[in-house]
């Protein structure tokens, strides 16, 4: 039997079954459905941090923070070692009130605090763009050391500093999603493979049937395999269309006044290679769940 028409024999046999027991295949699609979207949410969450990551990764900066007592000589030692560096691209001075305006701009929700207090407690600072293709942290920890150990210089923060905290967020993130995501897929097997179960006794008839019309054990078996690839491939199916829902109403109710420098930040939806991943896990989820419930000698053992 050419491979085409038994593809598409298995296919048309898996379409009517599931149709027919609809009922009784439910209960495996919406747990795997539960466990595709859980997982799927955790990546897209991943995902737009890890936007925030490449954004900080592409400003390259560093901020050098002045002692409230730094003197002029020391404020034009800074100036003129910060200008005479091959790695720095820009430089740009920020008086204690510029710092409140540009912190009352980045954090709005917070920037009434600075006006209950009595003195504004943002130092003078210089905010420091490295050359492109020196971004790197080697560079970055060596001219931020270099500048902690200047006089007047009350403390250096570059961005990786930030970034490694978000990074190690991200990997959190991603970890505690793929350990739920996993648990829920792996009952989502075992729940597939017992509906799979429940299905070749009550069809034990069915199968007889088709044996003796000549469907060959591979025709019987294919069935259900198939069947369980197109529960997976539905339950993933929904799961995208949920995430999807969930992802726009979200963005409809977001006020992104509100995030500040993250505002600018592009949020986008999946993308179309963890959304096919998504549909894969589903069909390869159902089909793992249907070989243990009719892999070789299952069905001899039911029929």
């Amino acid at each position: 039997m050419r491979l085409g028409r038994f593809l598409g024999l298995c296919l048309e046999e898996a379409v009517r079954g599931l149709w027919f027991y609809r009922r009784i295949v439910a209960p495996s699609m919406l747990v795997m459905m539960v466990s595709l979207t859980v997982l799927g949410a955790f990546l897209l969450v991943s995902e737009n941090l890890n936007a925030v990551l490449v954004s900080w990764r592409e400003r390259g900066q560093l901020q050098v923070f002045l002692r409230d007592d730094v003197s002029s000589e020391q404020r034009a030692a800074i100036r003129e070692r910060l200008h005479g560096s091959p790695a720095i691209e820009a430089v740009r001075y920020l008086d204690p009130e510029d710092a409140a305006e540009l912190f009352r701009t980045d954090f709005p929700e917070l920037g009434e605090v600075l006006d209950l207090l009595e003195e504004n407690p943002l130092p003078a600072s210089y905010a420091v763009t490295i050359v492109a293709e020196m971004r790197s942290e080697r560079v970055l920890t060596s001219l931020s050391d270099e500048l902690a150990a200047m006089e007047g210089v009350d403390g250096v923060q570059h961005d990786l500093q930030i970034i490694r905290r978000l990074e190690l967020g991200v990997r959190s993130i991603r970890l505690v999603g793929l350990l739920l995501g996993g648990t829920v897929l792996l009952a989502a097997v075992i729940t597939t493979a017992n509906v799979v179960g429940v299905l070749v006794v009550s069809r034990a008839r069915e199968i007889d049937t088709m044996r003796l019309v000549g469907a060959s054990e591979r025709v019987v078996l294919g069935r259900f395999l198939v069947e369980g690839a197109l529960q997976g491939m539905f339950a993933g199916l929904f799961a995208i269309l949920v995430l999807y829902v969930a992802y726009s109403l979200g963005l409809s109710y977001l006020d992104r006044g509100a995030l500040g420098f993250l505002a600018g930040l592009p949020l986008a939806f999946l993308r179309p290679a963890i959304t096919l991943a998504l549909l894969a896990g589903g069909a390869l989820t159902g089909v793992i769940g249907s070989w243990l419930a009719v892999g070789p000698g299952g069905l001899r053992s039911d029929a």
